[in-house]
């Protein structure tokens, strides 16, 4: 190894899998010299490998008088993971040469909380049949745009499409306007706001979801200002108390398929404002997952003709007119 080298590797995390073998190669064969003719090197290169590697990571990793060599126990330590390292880069490397990565080993997918809801359950049966191993969030919307672009997940289905960012896939899934949704007791008018807001509390959902703000901005262009006296962080809390008649709300024919829309003693109507609309859409990195995204969205726009728009048009067939799944 010469000094560039050696400068470079202390530079970076301080080894690379070059030096992991050779310390490996070196505790495993007892010496360094039969190291070298392991690895077909010269023994000053293991020699200079070594020190390097010691050097850039402060730390000893040989008793020295020992005979064969024996790591200390910050050796051992390394050698465990460096082993590890290694074994992961052979099969990284042999599966790639081999074409061995037609089935994903990790697939990460974060989703609003009302898909996760509708067709949540098949959904995850779907990426079994593609992927060795899956996560699946939900919950904290506002940061699913956040945790793709960051790399911690690889698909999000949200109402945020990152339109300003390039290198991505998208596809719509649903597009739903937003409801007006007040205790079944409410006997009042339907169509003016101000005066529904004078008997009863706008129940609001929390400003750091994207519903919420979303929310938020129609009620401003609306020029409507309406006291912050309730905010809940999920769909189903705030149906609930919309449906013990403490308030009413604004939300979308999904949110009410996931709070149990045949449970909840509510009345829903149109928005008597301008028209506000949801779209939800599954973003992915381009050219990264193969044919995973584009089969994730078939497969939830199928789903959510069976079983959403199913119950909507038995509960609101009125609204399941405004409700699209796009194709």
């Amino acid at each position: 190894m010469t000094r560039d080298e050696g400068r470079q590797m202390r530079s970076g995390f301080g080894f690379d899998l070059r030096s992991m073998e050779i310390f490996v190669e070196t505790l495993e064969q007892g010496s360094q010299s039969a190291a070298a003719r392991r690895l077909g090197l010269k023994q000053s290169s293991v020699s200079q490998s070594l020190a390097n590697l010691e050097e850039s990571m402060g730390v000893t990793l040989f008793k020295r008088h020992s005979r064969p060599l024996e790591p200390t126990s910050a050796g051992r330590f390394f050698y465990d993971r460096a082993r590890r390292l290694l074994d992961d880069a052979r099969n990284t490397r042999r599966e790639l040469v081999s074409g061995g990565f037609g089935q994903l080993h990790q697939v990460r997918l974060a989703l609003v909380d009302s898909l996760a809801t509708a067709v949540g359950q098949p959904l995850i049966e779907l990426i079994r049949r593609h992927t060795r191993d899956y996560t699946l969030t939900t919950g904290l919307s506002h940061m699913h745009g956040h945790s793709l672009l960051t790399r911690h997940v690889d698909i999000i289905i949200s109402d945020d499409r990152l339109e300003n960012y390039d290198g991505l896939e998208r596809h719509a899934l649903l597009r739903e306007p937003f409801v007006l949704v007040v205790p079944l007791s409410w006997n009042g008018p339907l169509d003016n706001l101000r005066w529904l807001a004078r008997h009863l509390d706008f129940v609001r959902y929390t400003p750091q979801s994207l519903i919420g703000q979303a929310i938020e901005r129609h009620l401003r262009l609306n020029r409507l200002e309406l006291p912050a006296r309730l905010h809940l962080d999920n769909t189903f809390a705030v149906l609930r108390l919309v449906g013990a008649g403490a308030g009413w709300t604004i939300t979308t024919p999904l949110c009410l398929y996931q709070a149990g829309l045949d449970d909840l003693r509510v009345t829903v109507a149109p928005l008597p404002l301008a028209p506000l609309n949801r779209e939800l859409t599954l973003v992915a990195r381009r050219d990264e997952l193969g044919e995973l995204p584009a089969l994730l969205a078939r497969d939830s726009r199928r789903l959510l003709e069976q079983r959403f728009r199913t119950q909507l048009e038995r509960s609101l067939p009125w609204l399941s007119a405004e409700v699209v799944t796009q194709v």
